[in-house]
């Protein structure tokens, strides 16, 4: 279904404080019953009542809020609201649906060339690839459901769970974990194509222990000494700003880590540092003179920001801190190949280039050759293939650019999205997977385009 991008521009005479309101208050009227009103990429969202008005509260305004708005028998609109435009108390946007008007022949054109579509009432969460099947997390209120195809898009099982799950991760020891919000579940596909759950553990161990190994690499587990998982308000290591790698033999006894590699932004650590000394000053000093329980000095704190906001000053430096200064972590992408592994550092445009013998044999610039302005800082490994891909976006187009690892170069390459803006994104044997959200019949629906 065509969309209609809409860019709200609205002016702002006036600088709100970050402390003065905790939420932005969206409203308006669209003069129709029933629309939908949700950010895009998530289950948040609002209808417009019997007179076409709606509500939508936005509590975090740090970045950019797509809203989404679709309804049976309209064009599909999307109004994106930038952080500055959130500063305001509430933004009153209301214009008229537009009516679709249908071309049977183009829809059923469209729907031949579905890669799949989900049951009605599902949204299409995650996927991911393992043993020649495809791995589905799909939602639907207060409920998920895990759906297994195989490459040609064709169901082998699928199994419904009573709670909700925010992400399916595939750990480098080929376990399918079902993510939620405070435990994770493991499941295995038998050899009878039947769903099992094997065990439940918590958040806090997928945080703490999976996401740290990143890969295996020549008989060794690869990996990094800092896991930011908790959320936005909450202190990070170094500010979010360095990330070590380190690697532990399979068949080391003592499971000795040892150092590959390092990386740090100075400038960025520098700047948050500074802050971060501010806010304690400030803190320290309030506290005393309030005669409270100062959390850090007794060794209590957690690391929960927001806990130490004791006023409005202190309020405002913690908001400028987690929201701008560190909410962008370093990010550095670990690629393996047949005889090496690349570490790249995709912020400073780098690579760490580690031998068979974990050795750091070069580090050398990585080049953007064509379309840099659309370069999204991320890479794709198939790991089917074993070709790597750069992420680039063009009007909300995805577009893969083959990373030439003997040059270190990648450029943009081809079309590998046939809707804007996808939920989700893979690439797979070959192939480019974009799902996204079918509105009109209510559904989840994965097309494909094949890399060449």
């Amino acid at each position: 279904m065509k969309k209609i991008i809409l860019f709200a521009l609205f002016l702002l005479w006036t600088a709100v404080p970050l402390v003065s309101q905790t939420k932005t208050m969206v409203y308006g009227n669209l003069g129709v019953e029933n629309v939908n009103i949700s950010v895009l990429n998530t289950q948040y969202g609002t209808s417009t009542n019997a007179k076409g008005y709606y509500e939508l509260p936005i509590y975090d305004r740090s970045k950019q809020v797509n809203l989404y708005y679709s309804c049976i028998g309209y064009q599909d609109t999307i109004v994106s609201l930038m952080p500055r435009q959130l500063e305001r108390d509430s933004i009153d946007i209301s214009f008229k649906m537009q009516k679709q008007n249908y071309n049977l022949q183009e829809v059923g054109v469209t729907a031949s060339r579905d890669f799949y579509r989900s049951k009605r009432g599902r949204n299409i969460i995650d996927m991911a690839f393992l043993d020649g099947n495809i791995y589905l997390l799909e939602n639907k209120p207060k409920a998920s459901s895990v759906v297994v195809l195989d490459l040609e898009g064709v169901e082998k099982a699928h199994a419904d769970y009573d709670k909700l799950y925010e992400k399916l991760y595939m750990d480098c020891f080929n376990d399918v974990i079902l993510v939620g919000q405070d435990s994770c579940l493991q499941v295995y596909l038998n050899e009878q194509d039947s769903l099992l759950s094997v065990s439940v553990f918590s958040r806090e161990l997928y945080r703490e222990k999976l996401l740290r190994i990143v890969c295996e690499f020549n008989g060794a587990y690869i990996i990094k000494t800092e896991v930011h998982d908790k959320g936005l308000y909450w202190l990070k290591y170094n500010h979010g700003k360095s990330q070590d790698f380190g690697y532990i033999l399979k068949n080391d006894p003592k499971k000795e880590l040892h150092r590959l590699c390092g990386f740090l932004d100075t400038i960025g650590y520098v700047g948050c540092q500074s802050q971060w000394m501010s806010i304690q000053t400030e803190y320290h000093q309030v506290v005393a003179e309030n005669g409270g329980i100062d959390l850090i000095n007794e060794g209590i704190w957690d690391g929960y920001m927001l806990s130490l906001g004791e006023n409005s000053s202190l309020l405002f430096k913690i908001q400028w801190y987690c929201t701008i200064a560190a909410k962008k972590e370093y990010c550095i992408i670990p690629l393996i190949f047949k005889d090496f592994l690349q570490f790249v550092d995709v912020d400073n445009h780098q690579i760490v280039e580690i031998n068979k013998d974990f050795e750091m044999v070069s580090r050398r610039p990585l080049k953007i050759t064509s379309g840099e302005k659309y370069f999204k800082n991320v890479f794709l490994k198939d790991e089917a293939t074993g070709e790597a891909y750069g992420l680039f976006i063009h009007d909300g187009v995805n577009y893969l650019g083959l990373y030439n690892t003997s040059e270190n170069n990648v450029g943009m390459g081809q079309k590998a999205s046939k809707v804007a803006y996808p939920r989700v994104f893979k690439v797979h044997d070959g192939y480019a997977y974009s799902v996204f959200y079918d509105s009109y019949r209510n559904q989840g629906t994965i097309s494909r385009v094949k890399v060449k």
